[in-house]
Formats: structure tokens, sequence, C-alpha cells
């Protein structure tokens, strides 16, 4: 390697170590504690945060010391659903910039994605987010999706079957575009937040059911990108009729519909009649946790590790988390086994958390 080139890969490993340890610390850092911990001479420490400014990757802190800058690059998700589309833009912390939900029935029209390409531009331009720090836009569907193949296998809520990616793809060209299935992206969020749960299966309560496994730090993705599909374990022998065609799938049973949309209700009106103590709304959600518990045990006797729930009904879970733990220690092998169950930190953004985070995670490894 040329002299020239090799000080010039040496500047950047050296910014990128000090970027990292800026990033990692949380707290200002002074180009003295850079030096002495990273074992890098004043010189290249100075080079190193002088770059790092001029890109505005970090801040002044006052006293010598640096800090992050939180939006020194952002991301964007966006999850498709049946009726409806979620925007959500985040730093490099994860924090929200700006959240967005619009309501767009699906259709697999040219029309649609553009209308969807059109949605993104004005989200970006109300939020004020500077296209040149954006990383990439993150967009997941309720659906297995073929990475190898690049190709969307199957959504039956949205009635879509071997579709090649590259039909989406082009509509969103003007930046880097990631696309993978939504419970898959949720898990990421949720293991991005607590990185010391090393083994963790989530499951999305959406109006489709999904979930992601994570194991010895990895998520897990099976030899054909089908795992964590746990809205299709057969809970009922011959029962209820599932969008995949099938009989007795937990989706059928534990859709977020089953509370809402075969009710003629929102979530928040099945809710508060649940608390008002409607005897009818008691009996579904009754119903309802049943179906939940036992699948959950089944989880919990095959993974042995913790259990989050996430998705839309996330939110509205939180009060009702002790019966369902209580009812759970009822139906798992081990006695006293109900501790394992958590609740995720995004709620309904969790799928657009986790597909905007796979940009930041994959700067903060390059950058």
């Amino acid at each position: 390697m040329e002299p020239m080139m090799a000080k010039s890969v040496q500047r950047q490993t050296d910014r990128r170590h000090i970027y990292q340890y800026i990033y990692d610390s949380g707290q200002p850092v002074t180009s003295e504690d850079l030096a002495e911990v990273l074992s890098l001479e004043p010189d290249a420490v100075e080079q190193g945060l002088a770059s790092l400014l001029e890109e505005g990757m970090i801040l002044p802190a006052g006293g010598g010391a640096y800090e992050l800058e939180p939006q020194g690059r952002v991301a964007v998700g966006i999850t498709v659903q049946r009726d409806e589309v979620r925007l959500l833009a985040i730093d490099m912390r994860a924090q929200e910039l700006g959240c967005r939900e619009i309501r767009l029935p699906f259709a697999h029209t040219a029309e649609y994605y553009k209308r969807l390409s059109q949605y993104l531009e004005e989200f970006l331009d109300d939020f004020h987010l500077e296209r040149n720090r954006l990383l990439g836009v993150g967009v997941t569907l309720p659906g297995i999706i073929d990475q190898t193949a690049s190709k969307l296998v199957m959504a039956p809520t949205l009635e879509l079957w071997d579709v090649p990616l590259e039909e989406l793809y082009h509509y969103f060209s003007r930046y880097p575009v990631f696309i993978e299935n939504d419970a898959n992206a949720s898990g990421y969020a949720e293991r991005w937040m607590n990185k010391a749960r090393s083994n963790m299966v989530y499951l999305a309560l959406e109006r489709g059911i999904g979930g992601a496994i994570f194991w010895e730090d990895k998520q897990y993705t099976g030899d054909n990108g089908r795992s964590g599909e746990f809205g299709h374990l057969c809970i009922v022998p011959k029962g209820k009729l599932c969008h995949c065609g099938r009989r007795g799938c937990l989706e059928a049973y534990c859709s977020i519909s089953r509370l809402s949309d075969d009710l003629g209700l929102t979530l928040d009106e099945f809710f508060s009649a649940l608390r008002e103590g409607d005897q009818q709304i008691a009996a579904i959600w009754e119903e309802y946790r049943d179906h939940l518990t036992d699948a959950l045990a089944n989880l919990r006797t095959n993974f042995d590790c913790d259990i989050v729930l996430g998705g839309t009904l996330s939110p509205y879970l939180e009060g009702l988390l002790p019966e369902i733990c209580w009812e759970l220690g009822e139906k798992t092998l081990f006695d006293g086994d109900n501790f394992f169950l958590h609740l995720d930190h995004f709620g309904p953004h969790g799928a657009c958390a986790g597909t905007a985070l796979r940009f930041i995670g994959d700067f903060l490894l390059t950058y």
C-alpha cells in the first residue's frame, strides 16, 4: 500500500474508533480521555475530532469535551399494513424524530407505491429531515420474504404471493432501501433496546401474527428465512379458517381483528368496555387470552427463554400482563415459571423502528 493511502486508511480507522467510543460512552469525553483509552497520539485524536465535527457527527460539550450529535445521521422505517401505513424517523440513539400513520388501503399497483413514495417525501419535509443525513429507508411487509431470492414469498393479509422485491425497490430508488418482514424488524428493535437479553422470542400481535427468534445474540431466520411464523402454529386442530388457507392457526384466534374489526370496534373501544365490566367483551377477552397463553406456553416449552409481546396490541396489555402471566403459570410445565413474559419498547412502531435501526447498525459497523 502506498504511504499516502496507508495514512488515509489509518486516519479513517482512528476516526471510526473515536466515533464508536463517543457513541458507546453516552456522555461527554475529552481528547485526553480518547488518547488514553484508544492509545492514540494527541494529533491523531485532534484530526479525528475535527473530521467528525466537520461532518456534523459530534458536538462540543464544553470544557474541552465532545459528545454525540444524535441527528448526525437519521433513518426512516415504513410499515405497510392492510389498511394503513406507518412512518417513523429515528436518530442515532433510536429516538423518535417524527411519526405518522396514514390511512391507505393496500393495493399492489403502481399508483399505490407512487403515493407511498410521495408520502415519504412529504414526511421528510414536514419533519425537516435533511436528506443528506438520511442513511436509508426500511420497508416492512407482513409476509415471508426470501432475501436470497429477493422475493416476497407470501403475505396472506395483503393477498400477495411470489412478488419479486425489485417491483417494490424501484419506487424508492432515490434512497438506500431494505425490505423485510415486519416481525423480524420488530424483534430487531427490541433486541437493540435490550442487548443483555441474548436469547429471546418476539411475538408481534397485529392483524397478522408473526415473530422473531434471537439466539446467542444473533437473529435466527431458519434455512429458508421462514422461522418465527408463529401465527401459523396450529392451536385448535380443524378449527377456524385462517388467511393462509389452513385451519386452527393462532392468527385465526389471536389476530387483533378478533378484538376490533370483527366486532365493529376499535381497540380503544374494546379495552374501554373491558375496563367498564362489559360481560360480553370480558368473555371474548377470556377466550382470546386462553388461546394466546396456550401459544405462549408452547413457545416457552420449546425455547426456554424470555418472550416479548409486541405490536399494536402491546400498549393495551400493560395492565393485563399480571393476569396473562398467572394463566401462563398454570399452563407451563415448571412451577413458578411465569416471569419470562415482557412487553416491548416500541409497541405499534416496532417494525418501523427495527427496519430503520438496520441502517443505524450497519453505519456503526462501517463508518
